[in-house]
Formats: C-alpha cells, sequence, structure tokens
C-alpha cells in the first residue's frame, strides 16, 4: 500500500512512473549499474573461446535467486550510452553457483550484432551489469529413465549445466550428441572430464557433414527422454523421430517460425495516429525499425518484454503460442507479433 502511494506521488509531482525510477540515478552513484526491478552483477572476467565464443563470468548480487539449470536470464549492458538486453542461457550448474557465486555465460557474437557485436570491447572485467531473475521450462523432468541430450551449435549451453547439476543424481545412462562447425565445439575438455568421472554419460562431437541424419544416433530401443537445443529445423527433424518413437521430447528454441502466408498480405498499421504499410510475412518489431519508429529491442523472441506495447484495435498472432489476439485493446510483444489484420497501436 505504501509502495503504490509513493508510486503515485512520484507519477503526479516527479514525472516517474516509479519512485525507484526517480532515484535511480541517485543510488548509481554509491551502487553501478543499480537499477529499479532489476539484480545487478559484476563481469568478473571474459574469455574469447574458438568459433567466436565469449565466456562471461558474472558474480550476481547476494539477492539474485539461483537458477535451475536449463533456465535463462536477461543481461542487461550499457554501450554507448544504451541500455542493451538480450537474453541467454545460464551455460553453469547450480552446484557451481553455490560453491563459488559465480554463473556463466557462453555467447556466440558476431560483428554485425548490435549487442554481441560490441561485447568483445565492452565486456571488461570489473563492469557492472544486469541481470534478470532466471526463467524458462527447459529443465531435466526425470533422474529415474535414459536421457538423450541433442544439442546443435550454442544450443549446448543449458546442457553443460543439465550434466554438472544432474549426472550425480542418476544411474541412468544420459548420452549427449553435439554437433557443431568443425573446430567450433565448446567445453570439450568438461565433457571429457564429467565422462570420466561418471561412467553412466557419453558423449559424440559430430559435424553436419560427418552425420547428415542427425537423429542416427539416439538408441530410441533404450527409450530414452530426448532433450534439444539448437536451430529450428534441427529440433524439428529430432522432434519427428521423437514423436515416431513415442518418446518423451523437450526442447528449447532459439528464434521463433513464421507461418507461410500469402506474401501479398499488407496491412496498415496506425502507429500514434500515423498511417505506416506492413507485410504479413515478418514480425512487427523488425519492420518498424527499418521505418525507424520509436521501439526498443531487447530479446528479439518474446522473453524480456522490451518492446512490449499498447495494440488499441486489429488482430495479430503471438508466434510463441500461435494464437490470434482478441480484436480489442491488450499487451503485445512487437517482436513476437505477426500481423493478420489491419492494426491501432500506441507505442
Amino acid at each position: 500500500m505504501f509502495t503504490q502511494a509513493l508510486n503515485q506521488f512520484s507519477t503526479w509531482f516527479l514525472h516517474h512512473q516509479t519512485f525507484a525510477g526517480y532515484i535511480e540515478p541517485i543510488m548509481q552513484v554509491f551502487k553501478p549499474a543499480w537499477r529499479a526491478g532489476q539484480f545487478r552483477a559484476q563481469l568478473m572476467s571474459s574469455d574469447s573461446l574458438n568459433g567466436e565464443f565469449l565466456s562471461l563470468k558474472l558474480k550476481p548480487s547476494k539477492q539474485w535467486p539461483a537458477h535451475t539449470a536449463g533456465q535463462h536470464v536477461s543481461l542487461t549492458i550499457e554501450m554507448n550510452g544504451r541500455l542493451l538486453t538480450r537474453v541467454f542461457t545460464v551455460a553453469s550448474s547450480v552446484k557451481y553457483f553455490n560453491e563459488t557465486g559465480f554463473i556463466r555465460l557462453l555467447i556466440k557474437t558476431s560483428e554485425q550484432g548490435r549487442f554481441t557485436g560490441l561485447l568483445n570491447n565492452k565486456a571488461k572485467a570489473g563492469t557492472w551489469c544486469n541481470i534478470s531473475a532466471a526463467t524458462g521450462e527447459f529443465v531435466f523432468k526425470n533422474t529415474h529413465t535414459p536421457a538423450t541430450l541433442i544439442a546443435g551449435g550454442s544450443g549446448i549451453t543449458p546442457m553443460l549445466a543439465m550434466l554438472d547439476d544432474y549426472l550425480a543424481q542418476t544411474t541412468k545412462a544420459i548420452n549427449l550428441v553435439y554437433y557443431a562447425k568443425s573446430g567450433e565445439h565448446q567445453c570439450v575438455d568438461e565433457l571429457r572430464e564429467l565422462a570420466t568421472q561418471f561412467s553412466h554419460f557419453s558423449f559424440l562431437l559430430l559435424t553436419r557433414e560427418q552425420s547428415s541424419d542427425i537423429t542416427s544416433n539416439i538408441k530410441h530401443w533404450d527409450n530414452p527422454d530426448i532433450y534439444c537445443c539448437g536451430p529450428l529445423g534441427f529440433m524439428q527433424t529430432v522432434q519427428a523421430f521423437a514423436q515416431k518413437h513415442d518418446l518423451n521430447y523437450y526442447q528449447e528454441a532459439f528464434g521463433l517460425a513464421l507461418p507461410k502466408v500469402n506474401n501479398e498480405d499488407q496491412f496498415t498499421v496506425k502507429v500514434n495516429s500515423q498511417d505506416h504499410i506492413v507485410e504479413g510475412n515478418d514480425v512487427l518489431l523488425s519492420q518498424f525499425e527499418v521505418k525507424k519508429l520509436p521501439v526498443k529491442r531487447g530479446c528479439g523472441i518474446g522473453i524480456c518484454h522490451q518492446c512490449q506495447c499498447i495494440k488499441k484495435s486489429g488482430i495479430v498472432r503471438n508466434l510463441k503460442t500461435g494464437e490470434m489476439s482478441d480484436n480489442g485493446e491488450q499487451l503485445i510483444q512487437l517482436c513476437i507479433s505477426q500481423p493478420v489484420s489491419d492494426l491501432e497501436l500506441q507505442l
């Protein structure tokens, strides 16, 4: 009740939605990167790995709740005067966090990326940043059955955390099949150490050229649970195999698939009283960025909510759930919203 009253006072007299937002600049003098609603974290080290990967070791504040292996966090870093946010899976176990107070992120960098392209220069030891509480449902479900983990490229990150946390809790066979470009398999020494320590764990390092059938190493006759993380087409192949053999299947996606639509579909979107033409074969966020509308990009996959806005009227398809929105007013996320009618939005 008191917090609500304080925030209302801030809205009326201080022109901030919350009192915490008003005092944020003052707090940052004493606590760098202090931001209302987020957890502070300090970058302890940044190491370049093969294949343009970057390993970041972070020390979250004591208030940060521990993650579950397989979950992801939003990482926010100030770069060139702007706050940029992306979502990354925690590539270290809860056991490691409890023992050291650190978490690890493995990030595939790109020179063209507006976030990852800057990390090599901006992510220095001692830098303060923000992380969210961990979220996500891609976690280890059952220690009483065999499991096969299928990773493609960056999809190895949740698997590393799962293996370190759960191998000691089961005696059932756990097999990892890890696909990556030649020379770009990450943390191989860690995998070898786990295989030496736990006789029920084995792994294969493959490229698509070595094994074009990515399901050929799944021993379906052992009835394993299947965990898969990788590009969309990669996961669709594994999911179809699991369904064919009636295996439990769990996955974590990197991106979103657009349903096939008529390429000629165009819609009028009224944004802050101005009309814009958009295509029906892309999400709203990327189209608004091309038009230089005042939108915020965060994770780009519907997790961080930075691109959220108010839809006043019209219908969009949520690409995470496949569901159509109502025609009336509601909050939508631009990065996962595909237009299927004319719209009116308030940014």
